[in-house]
């Protein structure tokens, strides 16, 4: 009788791969690229529960831009009543001169009135008050009066003050001597500012001035009137150069120091060296509870320079709650940005990053506090240095998202927020070990240009990747685990978010010098140039440890929705090709789509913030594409990639088909 078990036919073994959640791999070897994972990829996205698809295309979006962009593209809210109406706004060199223009719903650019602008700098801009303040770190603060937009389009610039001179003595009551001296110190308040410290009244006196304790002793000054001034402030010492405020916003031209007590001084607050009456020379802004702050201040680049509050938002003097605070004085770190967050109490503040040597910079909370000494209340700001040494030097790729921070560091991308476990404990961690050998590719002194975004579940960076510009996007999708996706292959110089005045969302890019809307209203193509397309695994071994070799039967890729052209390969290790590559399975997918109506599987695809356009085709719900291997394989990879404008598809699942066919000695 004839053993029957001896005949069985050998077990087909039959493995899917049905997601990529851990993105993009490149940190590790190909051996070790997880199998959730991609060894490489271009232009493609996740979507669904890790399905891979091409990336969304770049079509123009509106009137082209009048000339070239300086820096920030930036939506504005003009306030009407009983609505609203959103614009953009951006800094543009038009034959030469540069001046802000303003935009609506992608209608004519139009040119700001009254004020140029130096016709290199990058501008930046942020919205208070019905205004938009315009910066670029060499022109002194202005604004757009929004009311104007429609109309005249008028910016305001600030006028300078005439610096104080000294102060002169009126009376000495009390205090006849010469065993100390005091020194004695003027500025005048604009509207806006500051100007610079007069020189100094050098005035002796017989007692130290902290025991003028009688009525009967003190020092009256006075001094001349400066044009246009509004308020004035007396800063006081005991040694020269060193004069602290004493008394803001006095209303008058003469001070009394002494008398029934001595006002304290504010330490924390030296008298000024730089005038801001014109309106600092400030780089970035950001506006947090109804404040500006500002980082770049150009003749001082270590202050961080704040606004009033109320009707005084623009009043960067001492006189109505303004100032500056120095941060890191004399030391590496620089202040870049400042971004509202929160303490390690979950306390909310303002939070300061800088930039320092080797990436590793430092972050600082900043609040408004207030202390009484005597009768006295003094408020200023308090600065407390966070924990941790991570800066950035990129300010523009800061992004708060999620209740979270993600930004470019050196040696990595950085998050700081707070953990589930450790309640009120900020951390900070890296969040790009996957691709740290990318890391080392960005060009550091570049960093600088580098631009983030946080929309739909996804943080899209801008990032010079080996290059002296933008030459890559690289996204990390937190819906889907903090999976990196690159590269996409976009130059952006920035990126934006505009919700039109019909409700929709558009994703902005500018690249060279064209305005692009990220959306799938077309496919895989940017600006009629087809996109390449492609993904590829790592090997994909039969056993553990990789020892076991198998009869590769086929290898099936399904896809949905498919359109246009997909190639497919298989390589694989063969028993003669060593450790090289041998190609052992190509396939194609070529669409035969149709027409899309309103009932058909295509029609509504579309996202809140994609082209509101009829979708013209679509493919088969889920289509397989089979590659015929036939051939012992040791280990194989996976790899597909298309280059046609109207490709389409989302990669749903790569199933092998193969028997085991033992451990072979390896050579």
């Amino acid at each position: 009788m004839i053993d029957q078990q001896a005949y069985k036919a050998p077990k087909i073994v039959t493995k899917s791969y049905r997601q990529w959640l851990k993105g993009t791999v490149t940190a590790w070897d190909d051996g070790r690229t997880p199998l959730d994972g991609l060894r490489g990829s271009g232009n493609v996205t996740l979507t669904q529960d890790g399905t891979l698809r091409p990336r969304p295309s770049l079509v123009r979006y509106g009137t082209q831009f009048p000339g070239t962009l300086q820096g920030e593209l930036f939506e504005l809210v003009k306030d009407i009543t009983g609505s609203k109406q959103t614009y953009l706004i951006g800094m543009f060199n038009v034959a030469g001169t540069s001046r802000p223009y303003v935009n609506t719903d992608g209608g004519a650019w139009t040119a700001t009135t009254v004020k140029t602008y130096d016709t290199s700098a990058s501008a930046h801009f942020c919205q208070i008050d019905q205004k938009v303040l315009i910066m670029n770190g060499i022109d002194n603060l202005s604004f757009l009066d929004i009311t104007t937009i429609g109309t005249t389009y008028t910016i305001t610039p600030f006028t300078a003050l005439s610096t104080p001179a000294a102060p002169t003595l009126t009376t000495n009551t009390g205090l006849v001597g010469a065993t100390y001296t005091v020194y004695y110190r003027i500025t005048a308040n604009s509207t806006v500012g500051e100007t610079i410290a007069s020189t100094a009244l050098a005035q002796p006196v017989l007692k130290d001035r902290d025991f003028w304790a009688s009525a009967t002793e003190n020092i009256k000054i006075s001094w001349s009137a400066v044009a246009s001034a509004v308020t004035y402030n007396v800063y006081i010492g005991t040694v020269s150069g060193y004069e602290y405020l004493a008394a803001y916003a006095v209303n008058g031209l003469s001070y009394t120091d002494g008398g029934a007590s001595v006002a304290p001084v504010d330490v924390t607050r030296l008298a000024p060296v730089t005038d801001s009456t014109a309106g600092p020379k400030t780089t970035r802004g950001t506006v947090i509870n109804g404040q500006v702050w500002m980082t770049g201040d150009r003749d001082n680049p270590r202050y961080v320079r704040y606004g009033g509050t109320g009707k005084n938002t623009l009043d960067f003097s001492p006189a109505n709650g303004g100032g500056w605070v120095e941060l890191g004085r004399g030391g590496k770190e620089y202040p870049v940005k400042v971004t509202p967050f929160r303490d390690n109490r979950g306390t909310p503040g303002i939070t300061v990053l800088c930039s320092s040597t080797n990436g590793k910079g430092k972050r600082y909370i900043l609040s408004n506090t207030s202390t009484t000494l005597g009768t006295t209340v003094i408020d200023f700001i308090d600065v407390v240095e966070d924990n941790g040494q991570d800066g950035t030097d990129s300010p523009d790729a800061v992004v708060l998202y999620n209740d979270s921070l993600w930004y470019p560091s050196r040696d990595g991308f950085k998050t700081t927020g707070t953990k589930p476990q450790l309640q009120n404990v900020l951390t900070t961690d890296r969040v790009s070990n996957t691709i740290l050998s990318d890391i080392k590719n960005l060009n550091s002194v570049a960093m600088a240009n580098a631009v983030g975004l946080g929309f739909e579940g996804k943080i899209y960076f801008a990032v010079p990747n080996g290059a002296s510009t933008n030459n890559e996007i690289w996204t990390l999708d937190l819906d889907r685990g903090g999976a990196w996706m690159k590269p996409w292959s976009i130059a952006a110089t920035w990126l934006s978010l505009y919700n039109d005045n019909s409700g929709n969302t558009h994703f902005l890019i500018v690249k060279g010098n064209i305005l692009f809307e990220l959306t799938y209203a077309l496919f895989t193509t940017d600006d009629g140039v087809a996109i390449p397309t492609s993904a590829n695994s790592g090997l994909i071994k039969f056993s553990e440890n990789g020892m076991m070799w198998a009869k590769v039967i086929d290898v099936t890729f399904f896809v949905q929705t498919p359109q246009g052209q997909v190639n497919f390969s298989v390589a694989g290790k063969t028993e003669d090709s060593g450790s090289a590559l041998t190609t052992v399975g190509t396939g194609t997918f070529t669409s035969t789509s149709s027409i899309a109506g309103w009932s058909e599987a295509a029609w509504g695809s579309f996202g809140w913030s994609d082209t509101p356009l009829i979708p013209t085709s679509y493919g088969d719900v889920n289509k397989p594409v089979v590659l015929e291997v036939d051939e012992e394989l040791n280990w194989f990879t996976w790899e597909l990639d298309s280059n046609t404008i109207g490709t389409d598809f989302q990669l749903s699942d790569v199933i092998a088909r193969y028997v085991e066919t033992g451990i072979k000695e390896q050579s």
